[in-house]
């Protein structure tokens, strides 16, 4: 059964910090909190994200640091998000691969875990309208507090979203993972996770990625492990319906990959990688491409062991 914790259940951020305090890392060592926010052309809104975590989380000691990874934005979200006090780094100069085709969010969550310097990996949206720093400090806390969780995600009472969540992610969900119906909202972009865990899941280069991480912690730990937390609100830009059924695809995709490895088989490629949709001519059809790409477990990477010990070596005694 899915754990649901309320918004209110972390206390003041200094209360943040004593539990952060209180808890060691894998290894002995005091545990170090990352945010990590992938962002694209967010320049309206990245200073709202990455000012109120660092002036109410960093500064008390319960958040480590706040990472924007810049998706090779043209509009100053580098500049802004540096100007609010996040450490900055290039997506094309991130990580251990400089180049990966077909990159989308996925590619850039899987940078920003290499980057970071966490324990605990907070992932937040760069394109929130209204945020506020109990959101980031309500996803750390369960992981603080609870031993047996690993991933915690966040969901919303009053938010405008969720079209490929209720027509394509719940359906899945409820075929392929029905312990973890009670999720809800599965594709939300706010979570948090053990460092650990996240080094050893493939990573999903485009949309599917936040189906792809739900997917492999359930399989190989358990749906008691994830947890959900009620952050009251979201109010973000809100995407193109023309993305809709892209989205739509490359989730279904990576569910029935992840479903056929799971089960020994290869998965069909003649099924193709392609949304098609029908053109402005009788008889036209659009070809989409979708980004089917998966990313290594970072663990896996020969130089892994070499990153870890140096952000181990930076972690205060």
């Amino acid at each position: 059964m899915i754990k649901t914790f309320p918004a209110s259940g972390t206390g003041s951020p200094r209360q943040l910090a004593d539990a952060k305090r209180a808890r060691t890392a894998p290894g002995g060592a005091p545990v170090r909190v990352s945010v990590v926010v992938p962002a694209r052309n967010c320049a309206s809104t990245i200073e709202g994200v990455v000012a109120p975590v660092v002036d109410d989380l960093v500064a008390a000691g319960a958040v480590d640091e706040v990472l924007v990874v810049d998706h090779d934005s043209a509009d100053g979200t580098a500049e802004r998000a540096a100007r609010a006090g996040a450490r900055v780094v290039g997506f094309s100069s991130a990580g251990p691969v400089a180049d990966i085709p077909d990159s989308g969010k996925g590619s850039v969550m899987w940078k920003g875990i290499w980057e970071s310097n966490g324990d605990i990996v907070v992932f937040i949206d760069g394109d929130h309208l209204a945020f506020d720093s109990a959101k980031a400090a309500g996803l750390i806390g369960p992981l603080l507090r609870d031993p047996d969780l690993l991933h915690v995600r966040a969901f919303y009472d009053l938010y405008e979203g969720g079209r490929t969540t209720e027509a394509m992610a719940r359906p899945v969900l409820s075929l392929l993972h029905p312990e973890l119906g009670g999720l809800r909202q599965p594709l939300s972009g706010e979570h948090a996770t053990w460092r650990s865990v996240l080094a050893s899941l493939t990573f999903p280069a485009g949309w599917g990625t936040e189906f792809g991480i739900l997917d492999q912690i359930a399989r190989r730990h358990g749906a008691a492990s994830i947890g959900q937390v009620d952050l009251r609100y979201k109010q973000h830009v809100k995407g193109d319906w023309a993305h809709i059924s892209l989205q739509a695809f490359e989730l279904l995709y990576v569910a029935l990959r992840n479903e056929f490895r799971a089960q020994g088989r290869e998965f069909p490629r003649h099924w193709g990688d392609a949304v098609l949709t029908p053109g402005e001519r009788p008889g036209e059809v659009v070809r989409r491409a979708a980004r089917t790409q998966e990313l290594p477990p970072l663990m896996s990477l020969p130089d892994w062991q070499d990153r870890e010990r140096d952000r181990l070596a930076q972690t205060p005694a």
